[in-house]
Order: C-alpha cells, then sequence, then structure tokens
C-alpha cells in the first residue's frame, strides 16, 4: 500500500506538470495569435553555395518565405595519447524554415521557425578512448537520430521593445550563447550545456519553453525563459507530449552590446539559472554521510543553479557590417572570455572557462578567413574528487581521482566561397578527464561546414 501510494503520488505529480505546461502553451499560442499591432521578426538566412536562385530566393523572402539546408563535417585523429591512435568522423544535417508571418498575414504577424537535424558518425572520444571531459568533436552526441531542433512562434511588441518566444525550443539559442567556431566543444556552444547536459539541453534538442526579450536600446537587453526539463526528448526525436517532465529550467541574463575602442563592437553577458528539479548530491548519503563509504542511498537536493559571464570584444580594424548575420567577426582581432559555474550539490562537472582571440584578415588576399586561438579548463567538483580519494583510502575498487583538464586549440578557417568553409585545427589536451596521470592528448581535427 505504501509503495503504490508513492507511485500515485509521482504519478498524479507529472500529470500536474504535465496541465501546466499544456496550459502554459496554449495560453502563449493565444497571446501570440491574438497580439495586436506588432513587427515581425527580423532574422534572416543568409544564401549558401547555391547563391539567389535567379531571384527566386529573393523574391521568397519578400513574400516571407525563408529556407536553408547546412551540413557540418568534423573530423579528427590523435597521433599521440588516448589507448592508441584512432580517427572518426562525425556530421549534422540542418534542414531549416522561416515563415515572415506579418508578410503574409498583415501587422499582426510575427515569425514562425522550424528546424530539423540529423547527427551521424562516431566519436574519436570512443574510437580513440581519449577519456575526455569534452568532446574533440562538438558536433557528436545525442543519438543518430532526426530531431525537431526548434518549432517555435515568435513575436515582437511595442516597437520590438518586447519580443516574447514559444515552442519547442532549447535555452542555448538565447542564454549563456557562444558562437561554434571552434571543433573542441570547450569552446563551443553554451558552456552550461556542456557541463549540465543532464537537464540542460543545448542544440539539436527541443523542449518545451517560452522566452521573454526586453530591449531597452540597441545596446541593452534582458532576457529570462522557462524551459521543461523532459529527459524523454533525449530519447525521442519528435516528441509533443507534456508529460515526462522533471522540472522547470528557468534561466536570466542581462547583455550591454556598446562600442568601444574607436567604435568597435562588444558583446557583454551576465546571467544564471535556476532548475526546480531534484538531483542526487555527488558526495552525501541520505544521512549525509560520505556515499562511496556506506552505499547508502544519496541525499537528494531540491533545484539546481548556476551562473555566468562572458565577455567578446573587437579591439582592432574594421567593425562587421551592421545587418551582418548574429556572430559575425570583423575585420581584424575579436578577443573573448568565458565562465560559467554550476552549483557543487549536484553537478559533478562545476565549472568551464574559456578565453582566446578570432583574427579575421591577418593573410592578405584572404579577407574573410579567420586565424583563432582559444585556452580553456573543465573542472570536476571537488567535492567528486574528494569521494574518490575517500574510495581509494578504503581500499575498494581504484577510481582516478580528477581535477582539471586543459585544452588549447588553434584554428584556421578558410572561407572557400559564401557558404563553404573549412577549418584544420590543432587540439592539446593536459590532464585528460581532469587526472593528471594521464598522458597529454594531440588531435588534429578538419571541420567543414556547407550551406545551400
Amino acid at each position: 500500500m505504501r509503495t503504490g501510494g508513492i507511485i500515485a503520488i509521482e504519478n498524479d505529480a507529472r500529470g500536474r506538470r504535465a496541465a501546466k505546461w499544456s496550459a502554459i502553451v496554449c495560453a502563449g499560442l493565444a497571446l501570440l495569435l491574438g497580439a495586436g499591432p506588432a513587427l515581425a521578426n527580423d532574422k534572416t538566412f543568409q544564401p549558401g553555395i547555391t547563391g539567389d536562385w535567379g531571384g527566386e530566393r529573393s523574391r521568397l523572402k519578400d513574400e516571407g518565405w525563408q529556407f536553408q539546408v547546412r551540413a557540418i563535417a568534423e573530423g579528427a585523429y590523435n597521433p599521440v595519447g588516448g589507448a592508441h591512435p584512432a580517427a572518426a568522423g562525425a556530421g549534422e544535417l540542418d534542414l531549416a524554415g522561416l515563415v515572415d508571418l506579418g508578410k503574409l498575414i498583415g501587422d499582426d504577424g510575427g515569425s514562425l521557425e522550424a528546424k530539423i537535424t540529423d547527427r551521424f558518425g562516431a566519436s574519436l572520444k570512443g574510437a580513440g578512448a581519449l577519456d575526455t571531459l569534452m568532446q574533440v568533436q562538438e558536433i557528436w552526441g545525442r543519438g543518430d537520430i532526426w530531431r525537431l531542433t526548434q518549432l517555435s512562434l515568435a513575436q515582437d511588441f511595442f516597437g520590438k521593445a518586447l519580443n516574447i518566444e514559444l515552442g519547442r525550443v532549447n535555452p542555448g539559442g538565447d542564454f549563456d550563447v557562444f558562437a561554434c567556431n571552434f571543433q573542441n566543444l570547450s569552446f563551443c556552444g553554451p558552456p552550461a550545456g556542456n557541463i549540465d547536459g543532464d537537464y540542460w539541453f543545448n542544440s539539436p534538442v527541443s523542449q518545451w519553453g517560452v522566452r521573454a526579450k526586453l530591449s531597452a536600446s540597441d545596446m541593452f537587453d534582458a532576457e529570462i525563459g522557462v524551459y521543461q526539463i523532459n529527459p524523454g526528448n533525449l530519447a525521442r526525436g519528435f516528441n509533443f507530449d507534456f508529460s515526462g517532465g522533471k522540472g522547470e529550467l528557468i534561466p536570466f541574463k542581462l547583455e550591454w552590446k556598446p562600442a568601444l575602442m574607436f567604435d568597435l563592437p562588444g558583446d557583454y553577458q551576465i546571467g544564471g539559472w535556476y532548475s526546480t528539479m531534484r538531483a542526487p548530491d555527488v558526495f552525501y548519503d541520505v544521512n549525509r554521510g560520505p556515499a562511496v563509504l556506506t552505499g547508502l542511498d544519496p541525499l537528494v537536493d531540491h533545484g539546481r543553479s548556476g551562473f555566468f559571464l562572458s565577455a567578446k570584444q573587437q579591439v582592432t580594424g574594421e567593425a562587421p557590417p551592421k545587418k551582418a548575420p548574429l556572430g559575425t567577426n570583423g575585420k581584424g582581432l575579436t578577443l573573448f572570455v568565458n565562465f560559467t559555474q554550476s552549483d557543487r550539490s549536484t553537478s559533478m562537472l562545476d565549472n568551464q572557462f574559456g578565453v582566446g582571440g578570432i583574427y579575421k584578415g591577418a593573410i592578405p588576399g584572404r579577407p574573410d578567413d579567420e586565424i583563432a586561438l582559444a585556452f580553456g579548463t573543465t573542472h570536476v567538483n571537488g567535492r567528486v574528487a574528494n569521494g574518490q580519494v575517500l574510495n581509494n583510502r578504503a581500499g575498494l575498487p581504484f577510481l582516478p581521482v580528477q581535477h582539471t583538464e586543459f585544452v588549447t586549440e588553434l584554428d584556421y578557417r578558410a572561407i572557400l566561397m559564401p557558404g563553404a568553409e573549412i577549418s584544420p585545427n590543432f587540439q592539446y589536451i593536459s590532464h585528460p578527464g581532469g587526472v593528471g596521470a594521464r598522458k597529454d592528448i594531440i588531435v588534429l581535427g578538419l571541420k567543414g561546414t556547407l550551406a545551400l
């Protein structure tokens, strides 16, 4: 009877969470579809190697329709380090569409964005038994299946002062954002999803969510979002079910985009997140003893949180065109630094740091090519390491004691033509997996992108 009662309580809680998200989505759709006069999103897809299709692409865009097909491939080989030398290739295919509802149905419309993704191939981390904390091919992961990466409706209000987006989305599209110009995962995508990937799901995984962005001016933005945490989305590529949620992820940020240093652009962000999800403590058992020694069930903590800081500033050269795609670097040197801290109660990896520079136009005759250098660390929670030390002192099966993994990556990004680029890269990984006794790793990588 007791077990049955617990199951009934849990099922009732799941039912309430599913009903809550159903109500949120229905209310949000009613708000967006019934909004007063508003402006449509001005997001745009850039033409790829197929160009303007003889003017047809521009005509469709003027009517409110945009499409893009993009393929990414990443190869990697480890001549030094790991269990043995190996080679592996991984890839991603994206099919995306953007509909400007304002152009189709009038000023009351917003924008509808859809994207499906297929990831495939193999990971060098597995093929070469690298035992690293971060993937050396950032494109690999989340299963070789087709996924609904995005299906969302966005609406501008008050002359673009407020933008609300609702649907199947992921928090990494708006919070702790970092462009994927490198191949090692330490420098690619929102770091929060890299270190807390069991509940912060970056692309290509989507979940039900809503995000509000308030633009006080061209220089200041504030954002907050609420996303359902549903592990079922990891296993199912197309999942519209509201049930299965384990809580909510609530990220927030402030963003400042000044023109400093000879009117060159910068982007400075500070933010954080809170999760209502319950999770096991990484050290304590239910009686607040060391679980690794007692063997008892872990203490379950309620609520997970963290914060992030990032800065990106162009310091020399020419600013990018005002209507350039998001993330475009200006000609000259751009510096960046990122730091993300997660909670120490429930996260095995509790922080990630990255710093580096990107120089665009360094080689004469190649004005759009980029040379990039980055240094980064991923830190294992000290409480996890304490448990490993206690385990070894007790004579239990040996566990390597983990601390910090150090990564350096050097890239050359060659723009072959609009929509086609290739990036050979060199990665040096010290203390793989955060274990100082392990041999350092060298990875030779090659990343290519093709957009149609």
